[in-house]
């Protein structure tokens, strides 16, 4: 199994200060916070603490055997950020699926901890099993990453891991096929990550399940997971409502029915304060004949029966592929990120919903290298955003970050 890893100490590093904040926006240069020539770093997360010009990221950088998780910090609005540093020793958490690989591990940040959930095997003819990583002083210190947690040991591969946090309790969700098929399946760690699993459900019983994604609401009571499930000859997109923050019962409810094309690989996050009662998800849909970005909006907490409103985000030429999304409850605008390729190679864009979601949205290009941009994760900021992707215009993939509206 993945052993722990004593990390070096912090070391601020001072980049370049493109625009002050005043000017800053997704029109500015994006920085390269990973700067590896050497090898590739792919497929980042990033979170924040809004107001705090707190921001997080996580990624893996690959040699083409081992894969290592990274991890940087920023205090100033990725003004300046901390030397990566190394999460994970040898093995692999990536499986050579470019597509699919930003599925591979997970990040939130609850404040003072940071949760990180992934996938890892010693190499390829190793199954997958499911890690539990947390630091309780928001990556300050390296002493203070204090659980490696692995939540699966079985012979059987279990891949796709997503985390959410409220509160006391972690709420993780995973694909596994221990039953001898694809389930989605359920884990609740106690003590704000720092207690034990009281909490193993199996959610899905049919037979091609993938992708699931988490979020919690109602003041961490309710549990709401989005995966896609292989129905009528299509993929279309399932939701879990889980009652008592994920011990008490649940429904399930179809979201998506298509009888030609497939709905598949949602990201999901929900409201707070003004716009606490609302679900968001963010997908691709082929129905229309290449994949274009799907948007839809549940209310009630996601409880049966609520209202669904759905919007369609794109209306590309080319297929676009999610990337992330995120809720500011502040200024109750949804933050989208995806990638496309109408440019002529694969770029980032970016949407924004506003009205809580509800009331039309406006969108941009963000990334305007030469090589290809891709897998962005988004995190909203107050009316702002932080976007990081990995970009291959320097030869090499590197992890890229902007700060804008």
């Amino acid at each position: 199994m993945l052993r722990r890893v004593v990390f070096p100490a912090f070391i601020l590093v001072t980049v370049l200060f493109l625009t002050n904040l005043a000017l800053a926006d997704f029109t500015a240069p994006g920085k390269n916070i990973s700067n590896t020539p050497t090898v590739d770093s792919k497929h980042p997360k990033v979170a924040s603490i809004p107001g705090t010009g707190n921001v997080f990221f996580v990624w893996v950088e690959t040699d083409g055997t081992n894969d290592y998780l990274y991890f940087s910090k920023s205090k100033d609005y990725a003004a300046t950020w901390t030397a990566p540093f190394q999460l994970t020793l040898t093995g692999q958490i990536l499986t050579g699926n470019d597509l699919a690989d930003d599925t591979a591990f997970a990040m939130v940040v609850s404040d003072p901890y940071i949760h990180i959930v992934l996938q890892w095997r010693v190499d390829s003819s190793d199954d997958f099993e499911i890690i539990y990583l947390r630091s309780s002083d928001l990556g300050e210190t390296a002493e203070n990453w204090d659980v490696w947690l692995p939540l699966t040991n079985n012979t059987s591969d279990t891949r796709e891991p997503d985390v959410a946090a409220y509160g006391e309790y972690v709420h993780v969700a995973y694909v596994d096929t221990w039953p001898g098929t694809y389930a989605i399946m359920y884990k609740r760690i106690t003590g704000y990550g720092g207690g034990s699993v009281d909490q193993t459900r199996r959610l899905s019983f049919s037979t091609n399940v993938w992708h699931p994604t988490i979020a919690v609401g109602n003041g961490g009571a309710c549990v709401s997971i989005v995966y896609e499930d292989y129905v009528s000859g299509y993929y279309n997109l399932i939701y879990k409502h889980i009652e008592d923050s994920g011990a008490g019962p649940y429904q399930t409810r179809q979201l998506t029915f298509a009888t030609a094309g497939s709905n598949w690989r949602a990201e999901i996050d929900v409201g707070a304060g003004l716009y606490e009662q609302y679900v968001y998800i963010v997908y691709e849909s082929t129905y229309a004949g290449n994949r274009e970005i799907m948007y839809k909006r549940l209310d009630n907490y996601g409880h049966s029966p609520y209202n669904t409103y759905t919007a369609r985000l794109t209306y590309s030429t080319q297929d676009s592929f999610t990337g992330s999304i995120d809720c500011d409850a502040t200024y109750g605008n949804i933050h989208v990120t995806y990638f496309d390729s109408w440019t002529g190679n694969w770029d980032v864009m970016h949407r924004v919903l506003t009205g809580g979601g509800g009331a039309g949205f406006v969108g941009q290009r963000v990334s305007w290298g030469s090589g290809d941009s891709s897998h962005p994760s988004i995190a909203a900021s107050g009316q702002w955003a932080y976007i990081a992707w990995h970009d291959n215009t320097s030869g090499n993939y590197e992890i890229y970050v902007k700060y804008g509206y």
